[in-house]
């Protein structure tokens, strides 16, 4: 159960030469972000990298009970982590074992301590993986780990919102543990997670170059099999949900796709960033009745304030203000 986060707020250190420490702080209290990693209703939501899901989730929470995951990811790759848990004291703290199936070492577990510490409804999340030996220790920084963790938090933090309008009644459930895995009167039976949205764009490069260095979106990942067009796949900053830029990916004509927005808290600073990334963005508008109109200086944004761009192909995006929700 190594965990995962975005790179812009996941810190990953190595205190010695057999530990890895990952830090990530959450907009969510204690208990709830606890419970999802500890609940198998919760865990199969948002553990693992885009395109893994996990297919078993098996949790005996107690001293001495045993944990297992199968994750199955891309052409059926399988992985199965498993360990056993030394202790636990709900909700800030919990120390188990790991150790992978099929790895080039099976036999090598890590120590993997994880504390929860709440303050002002957020959570810091500090994970210390204690390896065997200095070897494994490298051999784990060797792997696509931040990646994973980048995209595996993008999906709690989704998670974590998702089940917000249940913050005020988390508590302790009839086992002792939370109660927000409990399907409850009213409450919506499935989430629907936005992950990726593809884009038809004729210049794959030139689209890449302009999401990834003009918009600063991160590159998830850039596949090219065999010298053709390749996928190249990109993440806004602070977004749960993705890009997918390939030539004939979706049956659309290139800049056909109008409409997608963009929610920033403070817009005339969003514009301002884009303009000096040498993104052509309008000026900031507010809707009236007979259309757009500029916005006033002084007026207030919030959920009114947008502003309009294109990629280079012509699909059409807009900035909208999103301050703070009621």
């Amino acid at each position: 159960m190594s965990l995962a986060g975005d790179a812009t707020s996941t810190r990953v250190t190595t205190p010695t030469d057999r530990e890895i420490t990952l830090r990530r702080s959450f907009d969510a209290p204690a208990r709830l972000v606890f419970a999802a990693w500890t609940e198998p209703d919760l865990l199969v939501r948002w553990f693992g990298a885009r395109g893994w899901n996990l297919v078993a989730c098996e949790v005996d929470l107690r001293v001495g009970g045993t944990w297992r995951f199968v994750s199955r990811g891309p052409g059926g790759a399988e992985m199965t982590q498993s360990g056993v848990y030394r202790e636990i004291e709900t909700p800030g703290l919990l120390v188990h074992t790991e150790s992978y199936d099929g790895a080039e070492h099976p036999d090598l577990t890590s120590l993997v301590t994880t504390r929860f510490v709440e303050r002002a409804g957020r959570t810091t999340v500090t994970s210390t993986i204690l390896h065997p030996s200095p070897e494994a220790r490298d051999r784990t920084l060797r792997t696509p780990m931040e990646r994973g963790l980048r995209e595996s938090h993008a999906r709690l933090d989704a998670l974590l919102t998702s089940v917000e309008g249940l913050r005020a009644g988390v508590g302790p459930g009839p086992d002792g543990g939370s109660n927000i895995g409990i399907r409850q009167e009213g409450a919506t039976p499935m989430n629907w997670t936005l992950e990726v949205v593809a884009m038809p764009v004729s210049d794959i490069d030139r689209s890449k170059k302009f999401y990834g260095e003009q918009m600063g979106f991160v590159v998830d990942h850039d596949t090219r099999v065999d010298g053709g067009p390749g996928i190249v796949q990109l993440t806004p900053r602070g977004s749960g949900c993705s890009i997918v830029l390939g030539v004939g990916l979706v049956e659309m004509e290139p800049g056909s796709m109008q409409g997608l927005q963009l929610v920033v808290r403070d817009i005339r600073a969003a514009r301002e960033e884009l303009l000096g990334r040498g993104v052509e963005v309008s000026e900031v508008q507010v809707p009236g009745p007979e259309g757009f109109r500029p916005a006033e200086e002084g007026e207030d944004l919030n959920n009114v304030g947008f502003a309009f761009f294109s990629d280079p192909d012509g699909n059409r995006w807009a900035l909208q203000q999103i301050s703070s929700r009621t």
